[in-house]
């Protein structure tokens, strides 16, 4: 009996075990078999068809989203500035500015395209441009502020005003002040009041240094790349005291710039009331006088302060009447060398030109205009 009861009991543990299998499977396939409310209620995304139905039991696998690429690091770049190529268009035309005057320095007008020859390093040039037009000017009024010879330099500095008369209203008028180094006092403007009172600034020099070439420079500098009709009018002595730029170097500077120097000099003024010695005042004026006549441009030292105004008065007719020549050399060597330019007047016929006056009589004229230029390196 406790043999039979045994074998039942267990018998009834093992179907009571497989019954709860059953139901227990039966219940995950239902819920395996029921479809997911959240799926069947979404709806696809505008512009996508309808999502598959992953089927009961297949594995999902999500990939992991690659990080972005790290960037490439660029590496720097070491310039050598003795490497370092600048590309530059340059035109072969060369401009050359020719004032022609009689002797009392008033200029002689009228002259033709005809009557003019460009002779370069003793080769005549054909002349491809030719102006006599009355266009704008600009003009650097360069003032010496030098406690030295401040007194004379006042004087003419008064009668810098004067040129401000002659402005016209497309002109345009800079005023820079020199000693130890330049300053510039008022900016290229249209304002003749501007100019005034960039005039009335100078007021008590504080040095005596008189550093003429580095302000050349400095102001030949700031012109070289403007078109049309321009020069520097310098009111100064002429001496200079220390500056960096060596008077050769200047020279040179003056042959090669398109912008003529007219100096209004006041060393005739110092010199006869002893201010500078004989040696002194004669290399100043030589110097400066090869300085004006290389640029283009023409020196002057009167006596006496009477005369300043006339001197102001022939600049503003010079740069208002000169003609404007141009040509492309027949060379085409880049030999970065000076080459020397002559002009010359002739008749119709090629003969040196004879100009009269209106009562007949033969008039001596002079021919201004830049000494050379230098051809562009190869």
């Amino acid at each position: 009996m406790r043999g039979v009861s045994r074998e039942r009991r267990v018998t009834t543990k093992i179907l009571a075990v497989s019954l709860s299998a059953a139901l227990f499977g039966g219940a995950v396939a239902a819920f395996a078999q029921q479809p997911d409310q959240s799926q069947q209620n979404q709806q696809p995304s505008s512009g996508q068809g309808p999502q598959p139905q992953e089927q009961p039991g297949s594995e999902i696998y999500i990939p992991k989203k690659a990080p972005p690429p790290k960037p490439k690091e660029e590496k720097v770049q070491k310039i050598n500035p003795n490497q370092v190529y600048t590309i530059r268009t340059q035109s072969n035309l060369v401009n050359v500015n020719v004032l022609v005057t009689d002797r009392s320095g008033d200029p002689i007008t009228n002259l033709a395209k005809s009557n003019f020859r460009i002779y370069d390093n003793g080769v005549e040039q054909p002349i491809t441009n030719f102006s006599t037009a009355a266009a704008p000017l600009t003009v650097t009024l360069l003032v010496e502020f030098s406690n030295k010879w401040w007194g004379y330099l006042y004087l003419a500095l008064q009668d810098a005003y004067e040129f401000l008369n002659f402005m016209r209203p497309h002109d345009w008028v800079a005023v820079v002040s020199f000693g130890m180094k330049p300053h510039i006092l008022q900016d290229f403007t249209h304002d003749p009041q501007a100019v005034r009172s960039a005039l009335d600034s100078l007021r008590i020099p504080g040095f005596s240094e008189t550093n003429l070439y580095d302000a050349l420079a400095f102001t030949e500098d700031r012109m070289k790349n403007i078109q049309g009709r321009k020069a520097i009018i310098v009111i100064c002595t002429g001496i200079d005291t220390f500056s960096k730029i060596t008077y050769p170097q200047m020279l040179k500077i003056a042959k090669t710039s398109d912008t003529p120097i007219y100096p209004v000099s006041i060393l005739q003024w110092v010199y006869m009331r002893n201010g500078v010695s004989d040696m002194t005042a004669a290399l100043a004026r030589n110097q400066l006088s090869f300085i004006a006549r290389y640029s283009g441009g023409q020196a002057y030292f009167p006596a006496f302060t009477g005369a300043v105004p006339d001197i102001y008065r022939q600049i503003g007719d010079t740069l208002r009447h000169e003609y404007s020549l141009g040509f492309i050399p027949t060379h085409t060597a880049q030999s970065g060398k000076y080459h020397k330019l002559e002009v010359k007047l002739v008749d119709p016929a090629g003969n040196p030109l004879r100009i009269v006056n209106k009562k007949g009589k033969q008039v001596k004229y002079k021919i201004v205009t830049r000494q050379g230029y230098y051809a562009p390196g190869a």
